[in-house]
């Protein structure tokens, strides 16, 4: 029975992602989500008794993303600033194919329309890579003078507000590309100067795969 309930929660949360990626959150209505689904409206409320707890759901679905992004990647990438590469190759990927991060980033820009339930996204990513930045700076890589958070916040921003103009058909340019090209602009300004070659290199491969 817990089985088929986690199922049916599951299909719900999947249905509204789609809907208020594609319509917001005052676009959604509850009786779309369940409209040619093998889901009763009964079941719906059973498990989220308003549009507003539903779509404080889709968001907190993804608030872990990129901590456990990081966690899956570190062992095969110990030196932070190739981690954050690599996060951010992952993150483009989930931004153009994952309707729950999707929704979750529309929804993220909506709080003001969905209520005090709605739960921040964006500051969990940004602590994530604030994170990683200072380790870099531990580790030798990035100069110590550069604001963590400050450059965690651009990162964040350019990203996610990148994807909602790409799926509103204001620019045709590819998200992995404006990934690249994002970090080819920043890691000179970051990198203390005897790193640039090599964690440059790096990028390069991992533009080319």
């Amino acid at each position: 029975m817990q089985e088929r309930a986690a199922q049916t929660r599951r299909t719900i949360l999947t249905a509204a992602a789609e809907l208020f990626e594609a319509r917001g959150y005052q676009g959604t209505r509850l009786q779309d989500v369940v409209a040619g689904r093998s889901v009763s409206k009964g079941a719906l409320y059973f498990h989220f008794s308003s549009k507003e707890e539903l779509a404080a759901a889709v968001i907190r679905e993804q608030r872990d993303l990129l901590p456990k992004m990081a966690a899956t990647l570190r062992p095969s990438h110990p030196q932070a600033i190739r981690l954050l590469i690599e996060m951010s190759q992952r993150i483009v990927e989930h931004l153009g194919g994952n309707p729950m991060t999707r929704a979750s980033t529309r929804l993220a820009c909506e709080r003001d329309q969905i209520g005090p339930s709605a739960p921040v996204l964006f500051d969990p990513w940004i602590a994530s890579i604030e994170r990683l930045f200072d380790e870099a700076k531990a580790q030798g890589d990035m100069m110590q003078e550069i604001d963590s958070r400050v450059v965690a916040e651009f990162i964040v921003s350019a990203l996610s507000g990148m994807q909602r103009r790409v799926r509103a058909g204001e620019t045709e340019l590819d998200l992995r590309r404006f990934n690249a090209t994002m970090w080819r602009l920043i890691l000179p300004g970051l990198l203390r100067p005897e790193r640039r070659t090599d964690v440059m290199k790096y990028l390069d491969t991992v533009d080319a795969g």
